[in-house]
């Protein structure tokens, strides 16, 4: 398949979302536990109905930005990640990510699908603030989104109800100051701004 290529790094490619992607593979990922373990997503089934009124809702909605995860290595649509809740006036939005393909999971691809939106919100966006929602038992997410220069705000307590059990939520947000700080030891940093070869 011949995707839209939005956004480059070293290992992962951001596209342009199809309708037949959505009701495949995001149809699957949201009915697979494994996958929507820490999220919201997943509480109830899905229909296709409801997968293809989503693909609208979010393609027609200036302030949401859902983008196809690639691997380069195999050229495999392996989850989806954006920036949502988009605010011009207060220069903010939430990141948020879904790796569905479960054998991808712990090559630290989101860390870099991560960093390629921050660049793109700070830089092209012209962001303040990207903030995010960890499940406090997600350990491994909240360490990643730490070494990224992401700070914890605070914690919403019982916040979200899955597996028979509440959990607490912190909220992180890293700021444009702070990313400037980090942004250099990026190494996307260079591929999402590097000049076009004439």
């Amino acid at each position: 398949m011949n995707r839209t290529v939005f956004l480059e790094g070293n290992r992962c490619k951001l596209t342009v979302l199809s309708k037949d992607d959505y009701e495949q593979s995001y149809f699957h990922w949201l009915h697979d536990r494994d996958v929507t373990y820490y999220l919201t997503r997943g509480t109830y089934p899905t229909s296709i109905e409801q997968i293809r009124n989503s693909y609208d809702d979010v393609s027609n909605n200036p302030n949401e930005l859902e983008l196809g995860i690639i691997n380069k290595e195999d050229n495999k649509l392996i989850g989806v990640a954006g920036l949502h809740c988009i605010q011009a006036i207060a220069r903010s939005a939430e990141f948020r990510i879904l790796i569905g393909e479960k054998q991808y999971w712990g090559l630290r691809l989101g860390k870099e699908v991560l960093q390629m939106l921050i660049i793109y919100g700070m830089e092209i966006l012209n962001l303040n603030k990207v903030w995010l929602g960890v499940s406090n038992e997600n350990d491994k997410a909240f360490r990643s989104y730490l070494s990224c220069g992401f700070t914890a705000e605070g914690t919403l307590r019982e916040e979200i109800f899955r597996n028979g059990r509440f959990y607490d939520v912190t909220r992180m947000s890293i700021l444009k100051n702070e990313y400037i700080a980090h942004r250099e030891s990026w190494p996307t940093y260079s591929c999402i701004l590097k000049k076009p070869s004439l």
